[in-house]
Protein backbone atom coordinates (compact mmCIF):
# COMPACT_ATOMS: atom_id res chain seq x y z
CA UNK A 1 0.00 0.00 0.00
CA UNK A 2 1.34 3.61 -1.01
CA UNK A 3 1.31 6.28 1.15
CA UNK A 4 -0.98 8.26 -1.25
CA UNK A 5 -2.98 4.99 -0.60
CA UNK A 6 -3.02 5.00 2.89
CA UNK A 7 -3.84 9.17 3.11
CA UNK A 8 -6.66 8.13 1.10
CA UNK A 9 -8.22 5.36 3.08
CA UNK A 10 -7.66 8.16 6.24
CA UNK A 11 -9.66 10.87 3.88
CA UNK A 12 -12.57 7.89 3.09
CA UNK A 13 -13.25 6.01 6.18
CA UNK A 14 -11.23 8.66 8.78
CA UNK A 15 -8.84 8.39 11.61
CA UNK A 16 -11.58 7.24 14.38
CA UNK A 17 -13.18 4.19 12.36
CA UNK A 18 -9.61 3.44 11.37
CA UNK A 19 -8.50 3.05 14.90
CA UNK A 20 -11.92 1.53 15.94
CA UNK A 21 -11.72 -0.51 13.21
CA UNK A 22 -8.46 -2.63 14.42
CA UNK A 23 -10.24 -3.27 17.60
CA UNK A 24 -12.77 -4.83 16.33
CA UNK A 25 -11.01 -6.73 14.04
CA UNK A 26 -9.11 -7.92 17.62
CA UNK A 27 -12.15 -8.45 18.96
CA UNK A 28 -14.07 -10.39 16.41
CA UNK A 29 -11.29 -12.77 16.59
CA UNK A 30 -10.76 -13.54 20.21
CA UNK A 31 -14.59 -14.03 19.99
CA UNK A 32 -13.41 -16.24 17.51
CA UNK A 33 -11.46 -18.14 19.13
CA UNK A 34 -13.12 -18.47 22.45
CA UNK A 35 -16.63 -17.93 23.05
CA UNK A 36 -18.12 -18.45 20.01
CA UNK A 37 -15.45 -21.04 18.41
CA UNK A 38 -18.43 -23.98 18.15
CA UNK A 39 -20.81 -21.26 16.20
CA UNK A 40 -21.43 -21.57 12.58
CA UNK A 41 -18.93 -19.84 10.26
CA UNK A 42 -21.61 -17.91 8.26
CA UNK A 43 -21.78 -15.58 12.02
CA UNK A 44 -18.26 -14.49 11.48
CA UNK A 45 -19.45 -12.37 8.46
CA UNK A 46 -21.83 -10.22 10.06
CA UNK A 47 -20.13 -10.28 12.92
CA UNK A 48 -17.57 -7.65 12.49
CA UNK A 49 -20.53 -4.90 11.10
CA UNK A 50 -22.56 -5.53 13.76
CA UNK A 51 -19.59 -5.07 16.70
CA UNK A 52 -18.71 -2.02 14.54
CA UNK A 53 -22.09 -0.69 14.57
CA UNK A 54 -22.27 -0.73 18.33
CA UNK A 55 -18.52 0.06 19.16
CA UNK A 56 -19.18 2.99 16.91
CA UNK A 57 -22.50 4.55 18.44
CA UNK A 58 -20.83 3.99 22.14
CA UNK A 59 -17.50 5.69 21.25
CA UNK A 60 -19.65 8.76 19.23
CA UNK A 61 -21.82 8.92 22.48
CA UNK A 62 -18.94 9.33 24.40
CA UNK A 63 -17.15 11.90 22.73
CA UNK A 64 -20.17 13.87 21.81
CA UNK A 65 -21.38 13.45 26.03
CA UNK A 66 -25.12 13.16 24.52
CA UNK A 67 -27.33 10.53 23.18
CA UNK A 68 -27.37 12.52 19.60
CA UNK A 69 -25.24 9.38 18.18
CA UNK A 70 -28.66 7.05 18.75
CA UNK A 71 -31.48 10.01 18.09
CA UNK A 72 -30.46 13.13 15.62
CA UNK A 73 -27.52 11.48 14.11
CA UNK A 74 -28.61 7.60 13.85
CA UNK A 75 -27.78 7.75 10.15
CA UNK A 76 -24.27 8.81 9.96
CA UNK A 77 -23.67 6.79 13.16
CA UNK A 78 -25.42 3.38 10.90
CA UNK A 79 -22.99 4.88 8.78
CA UNK A 80 -19.85 4.97 10.03
CA UNK A 81 -20.19 1.67 12.17
CA UNK A 82 -20.88 -0.11 8.88
CA UNK A 83 -17.91 1.73 7.77
CA UNK A 84 -15.87 0.57 10.99
CA UNK A 85 -17.23 -3.18 10.37
CA UNK A 86 -15.39 -3.04 6.74
CA UNK A 87 -12.25 -2.23 7.69
CA UNK A 88 -12.40 -4.14 10.02
CA UNK A 89 -13.11 -6.82 8.16
CA UNK A 90 -10.21 -5.87 5.20
CA UNK A 91 -7.93 -5.89 8.00
CA UNK A 92 -8.71 -9.32 8.98
CA UNK A 93 -8.29 -10.44 5.53
CA UNK A 94 -4.68 -8.20 5.03
CA UNK A 95 -4.11 -10.46 7.99
CA UNK A 96 -5.18 -13.87 6.92
CA UNK A 97 -3.46 -13.45 3.39
CA UNK A 98 -0.54 -11.85 4.06
CA UNK A 99 0.64 -11.74 7.90
CA UNK A 100 -0.40 -14.93 9.62
CA UNK A 101 1.95 -17.40 8.30
CA UNK A 102 0.29 -21.07 6.64
CA UNK A 103 -0.04 -23.68 8.62
CA UNK A 104 2.22 -26.58 6.69
CA UNK A 105 0.69 -29.36 5.57
CA UNK A 106 3.67 -31.32 5.47
CA UNK A 107 3.97 -31.21 9.71
CA UNK A 108 0.04 -31.67 10.17
CA UNK A 109 -0.73 -34.89 11.98
CA UNK A 110 -2.70 -36.86 9.10
CA UNK A 111 -5.10 -38.36 12.50
CA UNK A 112 -6.33 -34.34 12.19
CA UNK A 113 -7.50 -34.71 8.58
CA UNK A 114 -9.52 -38.08 9.50
CA UNK A 115 -10.97 -36.43 12.46
CA UNK A 116 -12.65 -33.96 10.11
CA UNK A 117 -16.52 -34.10 10.56
CA UNK A 118 -16.23 -36.89 13.13
CA UNK A 119 -14.83 -34.57 16.14
CA UNK A 120 -15.33 -30.89 16.68
CA UNK A 121 -12.77 -28.61 15.98
CA UNK A 122 -12.78 -27.54 19.74
CA UNK A 123 -12.43 -30.86 20.64
CA UNK A 124 -9.94 -32.32 17.99
CA UNK A 125 -6.70 -31.72 19.73
CA UNK A 126 -8.31 -33.74 22.93
CA UNK A 127 -9.63 -36.33 20.38
CA UNK A 128 -5.82 -37.11 19.10
CA UNK A 129 -4.19 -37.01 22.24
CA UNK A 130 -6.18 -39.56 23.50
CA UNK A 131 -6.73 -41.73 20.90
CA UNK A 132 -2.84 -41.72 20.50
CA UNK A 133 -2.45 -42.47 24.10
CA UNK A 134 -4.80 -44.99 24.46
CA UNK A 135 -4.07 -46.80 21.25
CA UNK A 136 -0.27 -47.37 21.52
CA UNK A 137 0.74 -50.86 22.42
CA UNK A 138 -2.32 -52.71 22.24
CA UNK A 139 -3.35 -55.35 20.23
CA UNK A 140 -4.64 -55.04 16.66
CA UNK A 141 -7.58 -57.20 17.56
CA UNK A 142 -8.63 -55.08 20.43
CA UNK A 143 -7.62 -51.66 18.45
CA UNK A 144 -11.15 -51.28 17.31
CA UNK A 145 -12.72 -51.37 20.51
CA UNK A 146 -10.30 -48.76 22.24
CA UNK A 147 -10.86 -46.85 19.86
CA UNK A 148 -14.59 -46.67 20.11
CA UNK A 149 -14.51 -46.30 23.78
CA UNK A 150 -11.98 -43.81 23.34
CA UNK A 151 -13.63 -41.74 20.35
CA UNK A 152 -17.22 -41.66 21.38
CA UNK A 153 -16.68 -38.68 24.43
CA UNK A 154 -15.20 -36.62 21.65
CA UNK A 155 -17.77 -37.10 18.43
CA UNK A 156 -20.29 -35.44 17.05
CA UNK A 157 -23.29 -35.80 18.99
CA UNK A 158 -24.70 -35.93 14.86
CA UNK A 159 -22.95 -39.17 13.85
CA UNK A 160 -25.16 -42.23 13.40
CA UNK A 161 -23.99 -45.69 14.37
CA UNK A 162 -23.14 -46.59 11.06
CA UNK A 163 -20.48 -43.06 10.59
CA UNK A 164 -19.09 -43.76 13.85
CA UNK A 165 -18.57 -47.30 13.06
CA UNK A 166 -16.76 -46.05 9.31
CA UNK A 167 -14.55 -43.85 11.57
CA UNK A 168 -13.59 -46.59 13.83
CA UNK A 169 -12.85 -48.92 11.00
CA UNK A 170 -10.92 -45.50 8.91
CA UNK A 171 -8.85 -45.01 12.96
CA UNK A 172 -7.94 -48.86 13.24
CA UNK A 173 -6.51 -48.72 10.11
CA UNK A 174 -5.02 -45.08 10.78
CA UNK A 175 -3.46 -46.43 14.07
CA UNK A 176 -2.27 -50.30 12.80
CA UNK A 177 -0.23 -48.58 10.08
CA UNK A 178 1.29 -46.03 12.17
CA UNK A 179 2.00 -48.18 15.20
CA UNK A 180 3.76 -51.07 12.28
Amino acid sequence: MTALQVFNAFRTFGADVLLLALGVTLLTSLLKKTVMKNCNRRVFVFLPFAIGLVVYAVFAALVSLSADPFTKDLLNTVEKGFSCGLAATLYYVVYEQFIRSPKSTEKQDPLYTLLDGIVPDGKKDEAAAALTEKSTGVESEQLPEVIRETLLPYASPELSEAETGAAVIILTQYFIHRNA
